[in-house]
C-alpha cells in the first residue's frame, strides 16, 4: 500500500493517537508488526489510509482488504464487530437470555478460521451458545439454513465470496434466517461503535473453545448437512430420471469450500456422480488457476471446467463460487457457434430457466392450489421475465432492491402470511430455490435442481437454448446486455453521478475541455464502499420529497429519447412524457447507495449502479418485446425468430453502448474496462 511518496515531515495528532490506540489494543503480532514497521519508517501516508477511518459495518456485514488498520480485515476489526453484534443481541433478546444461541462458519480463504474462532470464542465467554462449523469450511447457505434449523438469534459467515484473494468479510444473519437491513444494521454499528476496547481476558482468548466439556461449543456439521440435505431431497421430482439419464455433468467449486457439499446434493437427486475439475476441486485460498475466482466471468473463469468437458465428452458444466452461493451453467454449443464451444448462460437466462422449472414442476405436484398465493421474486435490474410468466400463468412477482438481503426479507414476510413463495434470483447468478429452507441465494440446491432441469429437457429433445426460446415466444423475448467497468477513485464514481443528476450538455462539453491534460493522484482504495453518508435508513422515501435538491436529468442519448427516470439514491422518480409529475419511488431509497434508472422511448431499461462490495459501476439493461405470431396450430408451430431476436439485440447493444459512451465517459474518467466475457 505504501509508495516512495509516503513520507511527510510530521504526521498530525489525531494520527498518533490512532497509531498509540492500534498498538494498545492490537495482540495479532503480525498486524502489529505492520503498524509498527510503517511508523518506524514514517510512512503516514499509508498509515493515514489505514488508521484514519474504520471499517463501515452496513447490510453487507464488513468486507474489505485484509491487513493492518481500523480500515481493513484484521483481528482486531473482526474483534470489535463481534463485541457490537454480541452486545445488541444481548440486548434485543433480554428475555432469551439463558437461551441465546449464534451459528459461525467460514469459507477457505486466508484467516477466515481464524476469524470464526476469535468471534466464536467471544460469544462463548459471554455464556452464548455458538454452533461452530470448526470442523470444516460450509457453504454460505448453511449459515441461514441452521439459524432457522436451530432456532438461533443470529449468524455470522466468514467470507468475501468471489472478491480477489486478499479480501475478507463478514456477513450478519438474525434471527429470521435472512440478511440484516436497515435499521438493524445501524443499530449494530452504533453497538460496534460502543464496544471498541477490546474484552480483556476474553478477546484473543480462544482456550474456552478447547474445552471438550463445555456445553456453549458444539459442531452441528453432521446434523446440518443431513437435514439440509434430507430437505433438499424433497424437491426432486424425476429421481428415476436423474438415475437413468446418459448425461455427463462437470463440476467445478472453483478452489471453493462446494465439492463434498455438491457431491451429496447430486446423490440426494438420484445422479451418477458428476466429474469433478482436478485443478480445482480442493480449497485453494489463492485461486491458483483463475485470476477471478467468479464463474460469473464467464469461460476465462471455467477454462479448467471446458479442458475436463471436453476430454470427457461432457454435456454440461456445473460451477459454484468459492463459498458456493452462486451457481454458473453452461451447455455444450452443438452448433460450433461459440468460440469456447461451450454455451455459458447468464443469470438472467439461468433465472428465466429455474424460474420455469420451479413453477411447471410445482404447479404438477400442486394443481389445485390457488396460485393468487403463489409468489416469485427478482431484484430490479434482473430481468423481467418472471413478471411476464406471471401475469400469463397467474401467479404474483415481487420486485426488490439489489441483493438477497432485500428479497430474503421479502420472501420470510411472504412466508409468514402463509403465501407460497417458489423462488427468486438475482442476474449476479444468484438464485434461492428454497425459500421454506435458506432465505438467501444457495449454489448448492440450485445446481441439483438445475441439473433435474438439464436432465428432464434431454429426456424430451431439448437444449437449455432452445427450452429459452420456448419460454421468449410464449411469455415474451427479454434480452439484456450487463456488465460493468472498474473505477478505483470513489471521487471520480460520485462525480460521475453527481453529473447525471445536474445534467448540462453544452457546460459538460466545456468541462471537458478545460479538464484535458490535468491529472489526478490516484487515491488509494482501502474499502469497498459507495456510502454518502454512514448508516442512513435504508427507507428514506418519507423524508425524500425532491425538494432539497435541484435535479436535471438528461432527456436523451444520442438518438435514443429517456421518457422517464428512477434515482433510488435521491429518491425521485419522473416521467418525462406530457406532463408527468415526479413521484416518490415505491422502492426503498437510501443516500447510501448510487443507482439510476433510465427509461426510453424504445422500451428499454438502463440502471446505473455503483457495488458496495466491489470497485465497480455496474449497468444492467434489458428490453421487451413480444413477437406475435398469426393462427399458431399444430401446422404453424411457434418458432424462434432468429432475425427478430437478433434485431432486438442489437437495438439493445447499440444504445448500451450510447449510454456508457455518453453517461459513464470511460476516458475521460480513466475506467477500466472489463477484462473478461461471459461469451
Amino acid at each position: 500500500m505504501s509508495s516512495d511518496k509516503d513520507k511527510k515531515s510530521s504526521p498530525s495528532d489525531e494520527l498518533l493517537k490512532s497509531i498509540d490506540l492500534w498498538l494498545k489494543w492490537d495482540q495479532c503480532d503480525k498486524t502489529r508488526k505492520e503498524i509498527e514497521e510503517l511508523k518506524k519508517n514514517s510512512k503516514w501516508d499509508d498509515l493515514q489510509v489505514r488508521l484514519s477511518h474504520r471499517i463501515q459495518f452496513g447490510t453487507a456485514g464488513l468486507r474489505a482488504k485484509m491487513g493492518s488498520g481500523f480500515a481493513l480485515m484484521n483481528e482486531l476489526t473482526v474483534i470489535q464487530a463481534t463485541q457490537g453484534l454480541l452486545r445488541h443481541v444481548q440486548t434485543t433478546f433480554e428475555n432469551k437470555k439463558d437461551s441465546l444461541a449464534v451459528v459461525i462458519g467460514f469459507d477457505a480463504r486466508h484467516q477466515s478460521h481464524q476469524f470464526a474462532r476469535l468471534a466464536a470464542a467471544l460469544f462463548a465467554h459471554e455464556g452464548i451458545h455458538v454452533y461452530l462449523f470448526d470442523s470444516t469450511t460450509v457453504p454460505t447457505p448453511f449459515i441461514p439454513f441452521t439459524v432457522k434449523q436451530l432456532h438461533c438469534q443470529a449468524g455470522i459467515m466468514v467470507t468475501a465470496s468471489h472478491n480477489p484473494k486478499d479480501d475478507n468479510g463478514y456477513k450478519v444473519y438474525w434471527e429470521n434466517g435472512a440478511q440484516i437491513i436497515s435499521p438493524l444494521d445501524a443499530q449494530i454499528a452504533q453497538s460496534i461503535e460502543q464496544n471498541l476496547e477490546p474484552w480483556k481476558d476474553k478477546a484473543w482468548n480462544l482456550d474456552i473453545l478447547q474445552d471438550k466439556n463445555s456445553k456453549l461449543i458444539s459442531d452441528p456439521i453432521e446434523k446440518i448437512r443431513d437435514l439440509y440435505m434430507s430437505n433438499l431431497s424433497k424437491l426432486c421430482y424425476f429421481p428415476e430420471l436423474n438415475a437413468s439419464t446418459p448425461l455427463k455433468f462437470v463440476y467445478t467449486p472453483v478452489h471453493g469450500v462446494g465439492q463434498p457439499y455438491a457431491e451429496r446434493a447430486f446423490a440426494a437427486f438420484h445422479f451418477q456422480p458428476f466429474i469433478s475439475v482436478d485443478e480445482q476441486k480442493n480449497p485453494d485460498p489463492n485461486f491458483s488457476t483463475v485470476k477471478y475466482p467468479n464463474p460469473e466471468e464467464g469461460k476465462e473463469t471455467l477454462e479448467c471446467a471446458i479442458r475436463t468437458a471436453n476430454k470427457n465428452n461432457a454435456d454440461f458444466i456445473i460451477a459454484t463460487d468459492p463459498d458456493a452461493d452462486r451457481f454458473a451453467l453452461a451447455e455444450r454449443d452443438p452448433t460450433g457457434s461459440t468460440e469456447s464451444g461451450w454455451r455459458i448462460l447468464s443469470g438472467n437466462q439461468l433465472g428465466a430457466l429455474l424460474g420455469w422449472w420451479r413453477w411447471f414442476t410445482w404447479r404438477n405436484r400442486n394443481p389445485h392450489v390457488n396460485v393468487k398465493d403463489v409468489y416469485m421474486l427478482y431484484s430490479t435490474v434482473s430481468s423481467h421475465i418472471l413478471k411476464s410468466i406471471g401475469e400469463v400463468e397467474g401467479f404474483n412477482t415481487i420486485d426488490t432492491l439489489t441483493g438477497f438481503k432485500w428479497l430474503g426479507n421479502r420472501s420470510n414476510e411472504l412466508i409468514h402470511q402463509k403465501k407460497h413463495v417458489l423462488f427468486a434470483f438475482e442476474e449476479a447468478i444468484g438464485f434461492m430455490c428454497d425459500p421454506e429452507n435458506v432465505l438467501d441465494k444457495d449454489g448448492i440446491s440450485a445446481l441439483a435442481i438445475g441439473a433435474e432441469m438439464c436432465a428432464y429437457l434431454k429426456s424430451i429433445g431439448r437444449t437449455l437454448c432452445e427450452q429459452l426460446n420456448q419460454i421468449s415466444l410464449l411469455y415474451g423475448y427479454h434480452i439484456n446486455n450487463n456488465s460493468y467497468v472498474i473505477c478505483n477513485k470513489t471521487d471520480v464514481m460520485m462525480n460521475m453521478f453527481d453529473r447525471l443528476r445536474h445534467y448540462d450538455q453544452k457546460k459538460d462539453q466545456n468541462a471537458q475541455k478545460t479538464n484535458q491534460g490535468e491529472k489526478s493522484e490516484a487515491k488509494i482504495l482501502v474499502q469497498y464502499s459507495n456510502k454518502i453518508k454512514s448508516h442512513l435508513g435504508a427507507n428514506e422515501n418519507e423524508s425524500k420529497n425532491g425538494q432539497d435538491e435541484e435535479y436535471v436529468y438528461p432527456k436523451s442519448c444520442g438518438k435514443y429519447q429517456i421518457t422517464g427516470i428512477r434515482d433510488l439514491t435521491v429518491g425521485i422518480e419522473a416521467d418525462f412524457r406530457g406532463e408527468g409529475k415526479d413521484e416518490k419511488p415505491t422502492l426503498p431509497c437510501s443516500s447510501a447507495t448510487q443507482m439510476i434508472t433510465f427509461y426510453f422511448d424504445n422500451g428499454c431499461e438502463i440502471t446505473i449502479r455503483a457495488s458496495g462490495t466491489e470497485p465497480k459501476i455496474k449497468w444492467y439493461s434489458e428490453i421487451r418485446k413480444k413477437k406475435e405470431i398469426k393462427n399458431p396450430s399444430e401446422d404453424n408451430p411457434m418458432i424462434d425468430d432468429e432475425q427478430f431476436r437478433k434485431e432486438t439485440k442489437d437495438e439493445l447493444d447499440a444504445l448500451v453502448e450510447q449510454v456508457v459512451e455518453e453517461f459513464l465517459q470511460p476516458k475521460q474518467n480513466q475506467l477500466i474496462e472489463r477484462e473478461t466475457t461471459a461469451k
